[in-house]
């Protein structure tokens, strides 16, 4: 079986489910940020600095971005010699937005630029709220926001970092270009042994997320069975059923019968990740089948209401002209003024204008 064969169907879906999950936790998201993130004031988080502010932002900004994340991180204390230069002792906070993406996307910089956009906006109607025109203030200061790509694709990350680069000419204006960054954590990036190196449970779950193919759950199976138990020794219960959820959102993609796919689930509440895939097989021929089939029949249901709408509006523009010409009949409008309006009104060629006006005269 060649690898093509048994690489699993990604569900872009139960991967964004998944990554909700994920960064959804305080615990998980604070590890993610110590671990991975390119901020050194980020080493020190606990997960009572995180407050989750997705639900804030999220769907006021898109409603196709329910997997993206919102964290405001409070990272004053740490900070002390910055209170001086806040005006109202509130918390400094840095926002920190993790968007989630499974493939490439060459607009993501200008997606993220926008989100932060709304997010200082909401920030300043939220201050001129509490505080009346303190926005027009000159030590008026907007919230840090650190934009992070969490990608778990295979294929290179293509897309540029930089938002100038999505500007045309972008030497003309020099200085006066914005420039504008995000960093991109690949999780392809990182060997197995990078993440178990680490020792937590968001890199036990990263681990988990890797897994796409037959020669990804073998390679997992070779690593230390009890280096892996040891991280799960003091998980609390509820981060065992979130990771519980993870991997099954993982087998059910990968079309295993659920009785396989809830044994395997089962050695997470029981501290035994190591032997996760135990006596375990995976049907890949069939998944591949299965999502074939889908997507033929998402393609063909695509194609079908294609095929209507382009008819009902061949319907509707054939209805408008018939309203046209008989208007103009009415009116006593002579065949070539009604010729040459038709032309004009439907943007139709001297061939169309006259064919249509035969079908409805003759």
């Amino acid at each position: 079986m060649t690898k093509e064969d048994t690489c699993l169907v990604d569900n872009p879906r139960l991967r964004d489910g998944s990554s909700k999950l994920i960064f959804g936790d305080n615990i998980l998201c604070a590890q993610f940020l110590r671990d991975y993130a390119d901020m050194e004031i980020l080493r020190k988080i606990q997960p009572e600095d995180i407050e989750d502010v997705s639900e804030r932002y999220v769907p006021l900004y898109s409603t196709e971005r329910e997997s993206d994340t919102v964290k405001r991180v409070n990272v004053g204390k740490y900070l002390p010699a910055l209170e001086n230069e806040n005006p109202l002792d509130l918390p400094l906070y840095i926002v920190s937005l993790v968007e989630h993406k499974t493939k490439v996307e060459y607009n993501v910089a200008m997606q993220i630029l926008r989100y932060m956009i709304h997010i200082w906006e909401d920030y300043e109607k939220e201050m001129n709220r509490r505080y009346p025109h303190i926005s027009a203030r000159k030590d008026f200061r907007y919230p840090p926001v650190f934009p992070i790509v969490y990608y778990e694709g295979t294929e290179k990350w293509t897309a540029s970092e930089d938002l100038a680069d999505r500007i045309l000419c972008r030497e003309l204006l020099g200085d006066y270009m914005p420039h504008f960054r995000y960093q991109m954590i690949r999780l392809h990036d990182y060997s197995n042994e990078d993440l178990l190196a680490r020792g937590d449970e968001i890199s036990l779950t990263m681990l988990i997320n890797k897994i796409r193919c037959m020669e990804d759950i073998e390679a997992f199976s070779k690593l230390p069975k009890e280096q892996i138990s040891q991280i799960l020794r003091n998980t609390p219960e509820y981060l065992l059923s979130v990771m519980e959820k993870v991997l099954r959102a993982l087998l059910y993609s990968m079309n295993l019968e659920e009785d396989k796919a809830e044994n395997a689930v089962a050695k997470i509440k029981e501290r035994k990740m190591g032997r996760l895939f135990e006596g375990v097989t995976f049907d890949f021929q069939a998944a591949v089948r299965e999502a074939a089939e889908k997507a033929a029949k998402e393609a063909a249901e695509e194609a079908a209401k294609e095929a209507a709408e382009k008819a009902a509006k061949e319907a509707a523009k054939e209805l408008e002209i018939s309203r046209c010409i008989v208007k103009m009949v009415m009116n006593r409008c002579s065949d070539i003024e009604i010729r040459e309006a038709l032309k004009v009104e439907f943007s139709l060629s001297n061939e169309q204008a006259e064919e249509a006006y035969r079908k409805r005269v003759e």
